[in-house]
Formats: structure tokens, sequence, C-alpha cells
């Protein structure tokens, strides 16, 4: 099983009881094609970037779900034909960079608790390795006096 992200836009000018049924259809066709439904994020009205079958702006949706390539195909297959959703992207998401992105979290998460407690997540350094006053002085370049350079016509 694979796991999936689609992102899709729904028309604004729709009143909001019919975005959410929009919605539950599509968070529906999951497991009518054997993948389970992770998460949906309803990200709301947005602008867009350019105009889109002459709308500026759109209601925003993101589900996350496992399955095969069939469930993918199917979602997309119908949101092609619907008739309020102005675009879709499907993605595959790495199961590499799903686990990075775990690891980032428990580290955010330890480093913040770390801060809670008093602590620095630096140690006890409180700068990084290159303070300047650490540094000797830059020193600066001879310049020739301004009179020696040559004029140009």
């Amino acid at each position: 099983m694979e796991k999936y992200e689609t992102l899709y836009i729904i028309q604004p000018s729709i009143p909001e009881e019919q975005i959410e049924e929009v919605i539950r259809t599509f968070e529906g066709i999951i497991p009518e094609n054997r993948g389970t439904l992770i998460k949906t994020e309803k990200w709301g009205r947005r602008r867009l970037a350019y105009r889109v079958k002459n709308f500026w702006e759109g209601f925003y949706v993101i589900h996350e779900y496992e399955g095969d390539g069939g469930t993918q195909r199917e979602i997309e297959r119908r949101m092609r034909i619907h008739d309020h959703i102005v675009r879709y992207l499907t993605t595959r998401v790495d199961p590499r960079m799903a686990a990075e992105l775990e690891r980032r979290v428990e580290r955010e998460k330890r480093a913040e608790s770390n801060r809670d407690e008093g602590g620095d997540s630096w140690g006890d350094r409180g700068r990084s390795d290159r303070d300047d006053d650490r540094r000797p002085p830059r020193r600066d370049r001879e310049k020739p006096p301004r009179g020696d350079r040559e004029e140009r016509s």
C-alpha cells in the first residue's frame, strides 16, 4: 500500500453545505476502493495565483490516504468529471521522506521541552561556534588614493 496526498480546489461560488457534501463524497471513494483515509485537512478559501476557469479563489482541501494505484486513479477519474472541482493534484508520499518528517517532529518536541525546562537547545554555548567577538578584525585592503585613478572619457 502506497501513501498518497490529493489536493483539490472546489469552486468558491457553491454554498458551504455543498462543499461539505463534495468532501464527504471524495472521502467515501477511498474505502470503496480498498484504501484507508488517514486525514482530511480543509484549508478554506484562498486566493489563486492566477485565474482558473474564471475563478480567482477556491476552497482548498487535502486528503492523505493509503491505497494502491487503483484507489488513486479512481479518485482522479471522479475529480476529472466532477462539476465543482476546479483543479486537483495527487502526489505519492515517499516513505523515506515521511520517516524523516517524523524524526524532525520528534527533534522539535525535544528542543521545545528543553526550552520549557530552562535549558538551551544549543547547550551551554549560548551562541554559535562562530562568534563575532572571537574573530580578529578584518584587515582592509590597500586602496589607491582617488587621485591616482585614471579618468575615462
